[in-house]
């Protein structure tokens, strides 16, 4: 818990809970007053690369709040096969589902990189439920976003080719009012890890963008990528576009059905 007293660095780290809690879009809306009574609950985490932050079957204390750094959600089998779920960005969250129903998470959780963030204990998320009605719509919108996206992964590892993937991916990394022309945008993490993250080899990883390459859609220099086309690329992801990935599920890489990333 965040340190008692108003010592320099209890202060700070009331601050900087503050800070964090008012940009999350949880707590859109949310009065200043409640919104100070949440941050003197909480307690502030840093993490260096590579350091596991939740692991699987821990029951966590409350929702984590990523102020800056990168966090990777995956599941591990027994044989220590991985499977990326989400990849959180400063400014989002994870554990929700878990932390309220008090359930053990069911993936681990690393950083990426050196990264900080808060916990914000499920007491005081049901405490400003029960005060707050507006955060309460906003718990419930958040839960449900979880649940659509969850689906969209269920259809995106069961249904869709490694080409999809790939395209609707690098098409939800472009800013949402880019036209069907040109933009260009950085991969947020390694090639090994969007590999990772969308459920395919590293070479069949590599053979897709070469295969967008080839077909004018994009040119990549490192995690450096330009679309060419957002049309086409938009395309590609519904299926109708390159036949990148076309086969018996990409080398034969069969995705299991996703469990709940929350």
């Amino acid at each position: 818990m965040a340190e008692a007293g108003n010592s320099p660095k209890a202060m700070r780290d009331l601050r900087f809970a503050e800070g964090v809690v008012s940009n999350l879009s949880l707590f859109s809306g949310i009065s200043p007053s409640h919104l100070a009574a949440v941050a003197r609950h909480c307690w502030t985490l840093s993490a260096r690369r590579g350091d596991t932050l939740v692991s699987r079957d821990e029951r966590l204390a409350g929702v984590y709040a990523l102020a800056y750094g990168s966090v990777k959600l995956a599941l591990r089998s027994a044989d220590n096969e991985e499977r990326v779920l989400r990849l959180v960005s400063a400014g989002q969250t994870f554990g929700e589902a878990a932390a309220l129903l008090g359930r053990p998470s069911c993936y681990e959780a690393l950083a990426l990189v050196d990264s900080r963030l808060i916990v914000i204990p499920s007491a005081a998320i049901f405490s400003l439920i029960d005060r707050a009605p507006r955060f309460a719509r906003n718990v419930v919108k958040r839960l449900a976003e979880r649940t659509f996206e969850l689906l969209a992964e269920v259809e995106t590892a069961t249904m869709r080719r490694g080409s999809q993937r790939l395209a609707s991916y690098l098409d939800s990394l472009a800013e949402p009012a880019t036209a069907a022309g040109s933009c260009a945008v950085q991969l947020p993490v390694s090639k090994t890890l969007v590999a990772a993250r969308l459920g395919v080899k590293k070479e069949t990883l590599s053979r897709l963008f070469r295969q967008f390459a080839d077909d004018g859609v994009i040119t990549v220099s490192q995690r450096k990528i330009a679309i060419l086309d957002r049309g086409r690329l938009a395309e590609a992801a519904r299926g109708n576009g390159s036949d990148a990935g076309a086969g018996n599920g990409d080398d034969g890489e069969a995705a299991d059905t996703l469990r709940a990333v929350n």
